[in-house]
């Protein structure tokens, strides 16, 4: 009985020893097949683009057009719909129309413009620019739309032949600014605002001392709009083969006019010229597999859109880093902030470190700065001037392209470069310098709570919220900026060969269209990147080149997190998204958003702001 006995716990021994590997011999091939699996759907990434002979070219226009677009956090990948489009940026369009237009497998170009949000009036007449130039090629560009918003018809005017349907409108209303005014708000909260500013800049403040604008900032803002408008109407005008003075008729006289078609916008874009014909969109659909053909599956036109057709690998966008003929093309996209910064959303820390990079590399001949950015901290915006400086010392010109807007800390990093571009309705200027501090001694007073006590000089404590602002503070703040301002003003006079009366006169923040600007001598040659790009290769004695796109690297981890979640892994991991879509909430944000982010940055009580917060026109 005893030998029995003994034998059991070595039987039941044996039995854990196996049981146990077995489960990591399991735990194992377990972890080995999910590895495969995972490296399989990593590198089987998206089938191959194939460019069929004739296709329409579409461009789907269904999101925000960026100089730069963010780069989503790989995580929130998990939680958003894989349909949801992506910020588009520009230099892909562009690179797309270009190519396109000598691509023998395209045929024409369709603008896909039903979901397009609208763009800065800069973006659309770059992007009309690069339309006319793709009809040069003798290809047709089609539009057939369902509804077309005013942003929406100044790209489809660009077409060879525009089709509405007949249940939609084209709906035109001309330019506004209106920047959102917090004076009342910030009295019933008993928020005491103490601004600090050099000169007549008034319109950056306004917001925070005024409940409407001055008279000098709206007669600065109307002969803004005013020069935008009449240049995109110029413009749409001549693409319509209308008088300019029509579209004015047209937006002031439609409820009249509507009466006559009983209420049918598309009747009344059709009779005056607005379109070319009305069609349904099965007629739309018709009317383009006659042009182009019908596709392999027979149930629509021919066609691959700018995303895929981007992918195509003869459309290699950035060169190799080998070549010793370079352009060195950095983006400043955002308000500019110190410190690091996510890539599309704010200028920082990495736009020094692309400059600094740029600037030892023998092989990037000379800098094209793409900026635009309405402006924020002096400091910073100072950072990346000298740092672009630093490069014109190693002999490596500088030229700056502004894009929708390059105003305030936008046009200061800009002052000094060899050559400034800027399209006719970039939104730039706004020469000046402010500081605003909030104190919130009356806020806490009407809740009972008080601050006192005492301090060794008359400085101590002078930067507490809680008690009036100090004198002695206000004083420095005040040297501070009418410091910070005259440095800004004698960059431009020595950037533009100006002299400083010059400047002083066309500063104290006012903002100035592009077309203005140039006249001013702010600006050198209107123009878009493309043309700064050869400026800046014939300043470094090219003849032949190639453009590099300086960009942050992502994190090993992110880039492979990202590209599993947007390969064949995302249809595993991806889904459905359980929260408001990107475009819900960045078009809430535009509405809510932009007028509380300003006025979170601008009461920074460090931070001089270089910063045009009236530069959004819709």
């Amino acid at each position: 009985m005893a030998s029995q006995d003994q034998a059991h716990p070595g039987f039941f021994r044996s039995v854990g020893r196996f049981l146990s590997a077995a489960r990591t011999v399991t735990a194992n091939i377990l972890f080995v097949v999910v590895i495969v699996v995972l490296l399989f759907l990593f590198f089987s990434g998206e089938e191959r683009v194939v460019v069929p002979d004739g296709a329409a070219l579409v461009l789907k226009l269904d999101a925000p057009i960026l100089e730069e677009a963010p780069r989503p956090d790989p995580f929130e990948l998990l939680f958003t719909d894989r349909d949801t489009p992506r910020p588009i940026e520009m230099r892909d369009l562009m690179h797309a129309l270009e190519h396109a237009a000598a691509d023998d497998r395209i045929g024409a170009l369709v603008l896909d413009l039903d979901r397009f949000p609208g763009a800065a009036p800069a973006t659309l007449h770059s992007l009309g620019k690069a339309i006319k130039e793709f009809r040069a090629s003798g290809k047709p560009v089609i539009v057939v739309a369902d509804n077309l918003s005013q942003p929406q018809y100044i790209l489809a005017s660009y077409a060879d032949q525009l089709y509405l349907n007949p249940m939609g409108q084209v709906l035109l209303s001309g330019l506004a600014l209106q920047p959102t005014f917090f004076a009342s708000g910030l009295d019933k909260l008993k928020v005491s605002v103490n601004v600090f500013r050099a000169g007549e800049y008034k319109s950056a403040v306004e917001p925070f001392l005024r409940d409407d604008m001055s008279d000098e900032a709206r007669a600065n803002a109307q002969q803004l709009i005013d020069e935008i408008w009449h240049s995109l109407r110029d413009q749409v005008a001549s693409n319509r083969g209308m008088a300019p003075e029509m579209l004015d008729t047209l937006i002031e006289e439609q409820p009249q006019r509507l009466r006559g078609t009983r209420g049918d916008l598309a009747r009344l874009a059709l009779e005056t010229g607005l379109v070319d014909e009305l069609l349904a969109r099965d007629a739309g659909r018709d009317r383009l597999i006659q042009m182009v053909g019908r596709d392999e599956r027979g149930e629509t036109y021919r066609k691959i859109t700018h995303r895929n057709y981007l992918r195509d690998p003869k459309l290699a966008l950035t060169s190799s880093r080998k070549d010793d003929r370079r352009i060195g093309v950095i983006v400043a996209e955002g308000t500019i902030i110190g410190g690091e910064q996510p890539r599309g959303t704010a200028v920082g820390e990495p736009t020094l470190r692309m400059i600094r990079q740029a600037r030892r590399d023998d092989g990037v001949r000379a800098i094209v700065l793409r900026v635009n950015s309405p402006g924020g901290s002096a400091f910073t915006s100072e950072l990346i001037r000298r740092e672009l400086e630093l490069a014109q010392v190693a002999g490596k010109p500088v030229v700056v392209s502004m894009g929708s807007v390059a105003a305030s800390g936008g046009y200061w990093v800009s002052a000094t470069a060899d050559r400034i571009f800027a399209e006719q309705d970039t939104i730039t200027g706004s020469i000046g310098v402010y500081g605003l501090l909030p104190t919130f001694e009356q806020s806490f007073a009407a809740l009972g709570v008080y601050s006192d006590g005492v301090g060794t000089h008359s400085l101590s404590g002078a930067g507490n919220p809680m008690q009036p602002l100090n004198p002695a503070l206000a004083e420095i703040l005040e040297q501070r900026v009418a410091q910070a301002n005259q440095q800004f003003m004698e960059l431009v006079a020595r950037g533009r060969d100006m002299d400083l009366a010059s400047v002083e006169a066309l500063a104290a923040g006012r903002v100035w269209s592009g077309l203005a600007a140039h006249e001013l001598g702010l600006v050198d040659e209107l123009g878009g990147l493309d043309r700064a790009v050869a400026e800046a290769a014939e300043l470094a004695g090219l003849e032949q080149w190639s453009i590099d796109y300086f960009e942050e690297p992502p994190s090993t981890r992110d880039l492979i997190l990202e590209r599993m979640l947007t390969s064949q892994a995302g249809r595993l991991l991806g889904g459905t998204s359980p929260v408001a879509s990107w475009q819900s909430l960045t078009r809430l944000n535009r509405v809510l958003g932009e007028p509380l982010l300003s006025l979170d940055r601008l009461l920074e009580a460090d931070q001089l702001q270089a910063l045009c917060t009236a530069c959004t026109i819709r």
